[in-house]
């Protein structure tokens, strides 16, 4: 399938927007990325995505490579098959059902494929990370919110209306905690770097002062380990919480192998093996027998790789 072939791999992000050209066995040959506005529109995303489009096949045909399809990551719920962004919008004007693929294909001329960002990154790991040679795989995205990915006996999980895989919603704590989507005590609210914020300026007695809450999450890790107390309790409760949420994976669907991604999966040791003691601690023995929970490998390439893979993968004819 395309041996010798490369493609665009696009990742539309909240800050910004990243593109590179990928050969069919995950070397990357170019790559570039471009800030985003805080304030943004459909408009002005599709403008500054035909701007990378060109530029970086602009910057290859020097080295006589000329891409044959466009895989595209993007937030929120994707018609895969059509290529349609449905939503929601993310907080972006008129981003919702947008047709990408058919608007990047009348653009550019070439093949056009919108993919979830992190379904793009689950088959990335599959493909060329840690989960190479897995056949049942949960990847979890641990950012800003959580999403996730979920193949089973080596296929993608779409489930109805392409709205598998969301991770994030499942409820852990009913008693309390409303998201921003409406649901009651999700794993989102309560696991996620969003949350480890919101509790950190709990612990300190500051929640109400909006002005004072200027650190991020990869701050209060480093607090934590410079022992500051509020730090360490807050990211200990965050660890057993994701911990909680690994365990029911686990218990559902028995994995070979839990990736754990996004920019909370890079703390250091000491999280993470928490995170794994949590996990085994909560989940039924028979089926934890066996799984291995793994950090991501490819980090913020995962899904340039991903949706490259994928739109090369489409164009063949085979699905994923």
């Amino acid at each position: 399938m395309f041996k010798h072939a490369a493609a665009i791999g696009i990742d539309i992000g909240h800050y910004s927007l990243k593109i590179a050209v990928v050969k069919m066995e995950g070397e990357i040959v170019a790559v570039q990325s471009y800030p985003l506005n805080l304030k943004q529109s459909k408009d002005y995303l599709i403008a500054t995505l035909f701007e990378a489009i060109r530029e970086i096949r602009q910057t290859v045909a020097s080295e006589g490579i000329n891409p044959i399809c466009i895989g595209t990551a993007a937030k929120g719920f994707i018609d895969h098959k059509s290529g349609i962004v449905l939503g929601p919008d993310q907080g972006i004007k008129n981003w919702t059902n947008v047709p990408l693929a058919k608007i990047v294909n009348q653009e550019t001329g070439l093949p056009s494929y919108v993919g979830n960002d992190a379904n793009m990154m689950t088959i990335a790991e599959h493909k060329f990370g840690v989960a190479q040679g897995f056949n049942n795989i949960i990847f979890v995205a641990l950012r800003t919110g959580i999403g996730g990915g979920i193949i089973i006996n080596g296929k993608l999980y779409r489930g109805v209306n392409n709205a598998g895989g969301e991770i994030g919603q499942m409820i852990i704590n009913y008693d309390k905690g409303i998201s921003n989507t409406g649901i009651k005590g999700s794993y989102e609210h309560f696991a996620s770097a969003s949350a480890i914020v919101r509790r950190y300026y709990e612990e300190i007695g500051e929640f109400h002062d909006m002005k004072k809450k200027t650190l991020k999450c990869k701050e209060i890790f480093e607090l934590s380990y410079n022992n500051s107390p509020a730090a360490v309790k807050v990211v200990k409760e965050n660890a057993e919480m994701v911990g909680v949420g690994l365990a029911n994976l686990i218990t559902i669907f028995a994995p070979e192998i839990i990736v754990l991604g996004g920019g909370m999966s890079e703390a250091n040791d000491n999280y993470f093996t928490m995170i794994k003691k949590s996990a085994f601690a909560n989940s039924l023995e028979n089926c934890r027998s066996e799984v291995k929970i793994e950090r991501a490998q490819l980090g913020s390439s995962g899904s340039l790789l991903g949706s490259a893979y994928w739109g090369m993968t489409r164009l063949a004819g085979k699905s994923i």
